[in-house]
């Protein structure tokens, strides 16, 4: 009897994680930001040591100050897929790694977001590459690393509401939360 149940097992048990998996709603087959491929990588707030998204007040050096009105600094958008930072998208950066190097007293948060497609665990992961793309430009600009925290919140907070691609261009961004 304990022959068969092994059996079973040893069949059923990998038939049943190979269904499963052709289920999953990857963004694209072949894709090479896959679920597995981020699986290693940080989730939301992980980079920070935080498993969830918390109060300001707990962050750290970020958490003792406030925030700034922001509005006049753009997001930088994303292609599908991707947290690579295209060249158009760079004088945003920029401008903000000039303010943040003429104010010394100023720290940002930079909130990464996702649109819809894709699992949420992906999307987090895919905020937070996003985030941290746009965080090793501004180093590399001349801010300091302590001024800089990152934070994702996937798909979780849409900048547009819809299901097509001007909707979706537009929910793949960082976003800039100035504080001071």
């Amino acid at each position: 009897m304990k022959s068969i149940l092994r059996i079973f097992f040893r069949t059923l048990v990998p038939l049943l994680l190979l269904t499963l998996s052709a289920c999953r709603n990857d963004p694209e087959p072949g894709n090479p930001l896959s679920d597995e491929t981020l699986s290693g990588m940080p989730l939301d707030g992980e980079i920070m040591g935080f498993d969830e998204p918390t109060e300001l007040g707990e962050r750290g050096m970020i958490g003792d100050m406030q925030p700034v009105d922001s509005s006049a600094y753009a997001p930088v958008y994303f292609a599908f897929d991707s947290y690579t930072l295209a060249p158009s998208e760079m004088s945003k950066v920029r401008e903000m790694a000039d303010h943040l190097n003429s104010q010394t007293g100023h720290a940002v948060i930079l909130e990464g977001h996702t649109d819809e497609r894709g699992s949420r665990e992906y999307n987090l992961a895919l905020g937070e590459r996003r985030a941290l793309a746009v965080r090793e430009s501004l180093i590399t600009l001349g801010v300091e690393p302590d001024r800089i925290q990152t934070l994702s919140y996937g798909e979780e907070q849409p900048a547009v509401e819809g299901f097509d691609e001007s909707a979706w261009s537009l929910n793949r961004r960082v976003e800039f939360q100035l504080m001071r």
